[in-house]
């Protein structure tokens, strides 16, 4: 028995599947964009290069910029808190035209919480 029979828990989700499943702040992260603000920075002197950190105010995503002494960017990473990534299969966290379906998710969401409130 080799292959290990797919569960309804660990089958892959669709993006729109995975887009519902998101936190209003998630999801406002994936269809808009990160809210950056300073966290920390160090100076490395033996890689001559400062370690910034920039977090998020809205997910918590933590960018990490390594920067040579000019300012120039050398490199970028970020890290994600738990459920922010979507783990698919070839491309963990990444779908092709994912922020149409997670604007289509807000706006979804939006209609039904204010077609809500308009009824009380």
């Amino acid at each position: 028995m080799g292959n290990a029979r797919r569960t309804e828990e660990s089958r892959e989700l669709s993006p729109a599947e995975f887009a519902s499943t998101l936190s209003n702040r998630f999801l406002h992260c994936r269809e808009l964009g990160h809210t950056w603000k300073p966290h920390t920075v160090t100076w490395d002197p033996k890689a001559k290069a400062y370690d910034r950190r920039l977090r998020c105010s809205s997910c918590h995503t933590i960018r990490v910029q390594v920067l040579d002494r000019t300012g120039h960017v050398l490199v970028n990473r970020y890290e994600y808190p738990d459920h922010y990534l979507a783990h698919q299969a070839g491309s963990p966290g990444r779908f092709a035209g994912s922020r149409d379906v997670f604007r289509l998710e807000a706006i979804t969401r939006f209609l039904g919480e204010s077609t809500a409130s308009g009824a009380a």
